[in-house]
């Protein structure tokens, strides 16, 4: 049944007078956070207001979470959010989407004095991304997303996890046809030996309830954004060490190459043009390398591999120029690397994944509601955001290991 303006105009208040801690047990047992659990309750095709559900709910409570010095408009004291326990419940989700901003690098909108972050059209109803534009140094980021290394994300429901691994035979699949009573080519779903470890991430803000009370609510939310920041390095951290060194279970660690035996004519620790090109023809169809990472040494040598004159492939040559030169139709060279640089990445070697495949992420649903719930009733001095989750192994095929130094 349709609601009525009235009844539209009302929900966000009446939500509200509702919300308490048990809201987001709720959530998190459906598999959602707590603002995708309100947007089931007011989606944003009823409104058109410009907000997603939660920032409704912020402008119910009439709180002000940013500032617009140019408007003479002042984001809220945090305290603004601890004037009863309705409120207070708004503050754990609200912390989360800080840190979410920074971990699943979302564009936000700067439209409304109430909005914390999504807007239409990249809100939890709408979860598509949009190229991030404008002012890059005011942009909360990591250097190297973790999400940028992930294939896919498994919310689970408990702290164990069996990943699941595709075996397929090559030489079988490539039959050009299946003849008449021969048997059709199968690839196999194989359930791993070992359970994938699950860790916890995250940080913890301490300060006085006093100072939590009268700090500047963007001011905080600059703060949590900074803190997931480097929550964000350990996770990657934590990806390139799976990628180097396998999940625990069989068959899950990558190839290796060495740098002379991609060029004859290369000596060790002397990266060459030909060699890294080689190394990128090592990721046959449907593996291409996406993404390269590699301690501040390695990849300064990649960044300045010589591409003269004397050895510039004709694959990357000019269309116009008429010397015959060629088009790569493999993806892997037409594409472009991603390259980055990490102190968590090995010593002499590059990381390079085909990050479509690589990585699978496994998230424990809801592993914080106890701490969210202490906060939401007791006058704690301590502020969390944590994430429980482990890496697993999808395709041990898509990714390799160039050896700098051999």
């Amino acid at each position: 049944m349709e609601r009525t303006i009235t009844e539209i105009r009302e929900r966000p208040q009446e939500f509200l007078r509702s919300l308490n801690a048990e809201m987001y047990r709720r959530a998190y047992n459906e598999g959602l956070s707590l603002s995708a659990y309100v947007e089931q309750e007011m989606p944003q095709s009823e409104y058109k207001d410009g907000l997603d559900a939660f920032s409704r709910l912020i402008k119910a409570a009439g709180i002000k979470v940013r500032s617009f010095p140019a408007a003479g408009v002042w984001a809220d004291k945090c305290e603004a959010f601890f004037k009863d326990e309705r409120t207070r419940a708004l503050f754990p989700e609200f912390c989360a989407r800080q840190w979410r901003q920074v971990t699943y690098y979302d564009h936000h909108n700067t439209r409304a004095i109430y909005s914390d972050g999504d807007d239409p059209l990249d809100s939890v109803a709408h979860p598509v991304f949009k190229q991030v534009a404008g002012r890059w140094d005011k942009q909360v980021a990591a250097a190297i997303p973790a999400g940028m290394l992930i294939a896919i994300t498994t919310p689970i429901d408990s702290d164990a996890y069996k990943a699941y691994y595709l075996q397929d035979n090559p030489a079988q699949s490539r039959k050009v046809r299946v003849g008449s009573g021969e048997d059709i080519p199968t690839a196999k779903l194989v359930g791993g030996d070992r359970q994938i470890q699950l860790w916890k991430f995250g940080r913890g803000l301490e300060m006085t309830y006093e100072e939590i009370r009268r700090m500047r609510i963007d001011k905080i939310s600059l703060h949590l954004q900074r803190m997931a920041v480097q929550s964000e390095v350990d996770r990657v951290a934590t990806i390139i060490d799976v990628m180097v060194n396998g999940d625990g279970n069989t068959g899950t660690t990558p190839t290796a190459y060495n740098l002379t035996a991609l060029d004859s004519g290369a000596t060790a620790n002397n990266t060459t043009l030909k060699a890294w090109i080689a190394f990128k023809m090592k990721f046959a169809n449907p593996y291409q390398c996406l993404v390269a990472l590699a301690q501040e040494d390695i990849a300064l040598k990649l960044a300045l591999l010589n591409a003269g004159s004397a050895n510039i492939p004709l694959s990357m040559m000019p269309a116009n120029v008429a010397i015959g030169g060629f088009t790569a139709i493999n993806p892997g060279l037409a594409d472009g690397s991603g390259l980055g640089w990490t102190a968590d990445a090995p010593a002499n070697k590059v990381v390079a994944s085909d990050t479509r495949f690589a990585i699978e992420r496994v998230t424990e649903i809801g592993s914080n509601i106890q701490e969210v719930e202490r906060f939401v009733r007791n006058q704690t001095q301590l502020i969390t955001m944590t994430e429980v989750e482990g890496y697993a192994v999808m395709d041990a095929n898509a990714t390799k290991v160039l050896v700098n130094n051999a």
